[in-house]
């Protein structure tokens, strides 16, 4: 694992749900700008934070600025900003897709062989089970995961196309279906959740909302930071949801997941690296 000097930038990021809604992106999913080379980036600073040795899916991040790195599948890793350093967490969690902080633990989304998938938490370094595959509880390939502002799981299963909705206790699994043939990311802000995958991203006002389609292109990650919807894919990086802002992130092969608020925090699945991408001067 290789180890980054410290960063100029650390840690101005919060690890909530942002209080500020992103529902000023363009609903009407005409993209005026057809290719990422017709917009000119926004400059930004970024530096690499840390490496992971395998291959890096998602992050979360604790209230004392731990950040945690799912490894597909496999693991999870911790990096600590006392010590600089990586170190794996635990390797008792199953196979794990999705994770996200919250009640001062991970909760995370798995799956055996993509047949058979559950909604966990961590309880020290061994999973809990809260939700999984069995009688009407059809998880296949659940790989994201976000917590609403009235406290349910949205999950999102590539295999099955649909979004479970759980509450904490997994006393209630819900289905819930979107105009999208591939789910792959999830995020929630105050008012709404957003889904997306290779078609595009819909956004659904939450709770009793209907989907509404606000941006066709495909995308490996979506992410809620300053009150803007932020969308990962290899053409346009790290780019606005429903609008034709980019950020100028040329270092950065592949971004994927994202965490953060003031600063993002961006994954680079391709090298297995952890950016800080500051947000400051972005309105």
């Amino acid at each position: 694992m290789k180890r980054f000097l410290v960063v100029s930038l650390i840690l101005p990021f919060a690890y909530g749900c942002t209080s500020k809604s992103a529902e000023d992106a363009d609903t009407g999913n005409d993209q005026s700008v057809d290719q990422p080379e017709d917009v000119v980036p926004e400059a930004v600073d970024a530096e690499p934070l840390f490496e992971v040795t395998g291959a890096l899916l998602d992050l979360a991040i604790a209230p004392d600025g731990r950040i945690f790195a799912s490894i597909e599948e496999h693991a999870i890793d911790v990096w600590d900003p006392a010590t600089e350093w990586v170190e794996q967490h635990t390797d008792r969690a199953g196979p794990i897709f999705g994770i996200s902080w919250s009640e001062d633990t991970i909760w995370y989304t798995t799956s055996s062989h993509r047949q058979a998938g559950a909604l966990m938490k961590l309880d020290g370094k061994n999973g809990v089970v809260i939700a999984e595959a069995q009688g009407d509880t059809i998880f296949r390939e659940p790989r994201d995961l976000c917590r609403t502002s009235d406290d349910k799981w949205v999950i999102t299963d590539t295999t099955l196309g649909l979004l479970f909705i759980i509450n904490d206790d997994g006393s209630s699994v819900e289905r819930l279906s979107v105009p999208l043939t591939d789910l792959s990311t999830v995020a929630c802000d105050t008012g709404h959740v957003y889904v997306g995958g290779d078609d595009g991203v819909v956004r659904i006002p939450w709770p009793d909302g209907s989907p509404e389609t606000i941006d066709s292109r495909p995308v490996d990650g979506l992410h809620i930071a300053k009150g803007i919807a932020w969308g990962t894919n290899r053409d346009w990086g790290v780019f606005e949801v429903g609008g034709d802002r980019r950020l100028e992130l040329p270092d950065i092969g592949r971004p994927g997941r994202m965490a953060g608020q003031d600063s993002l925090l961006v994954t680079d699945s391709a090298a297995g690296a952890v950016w800080l991408v500051s947000l400051s001067g972005i309105d």
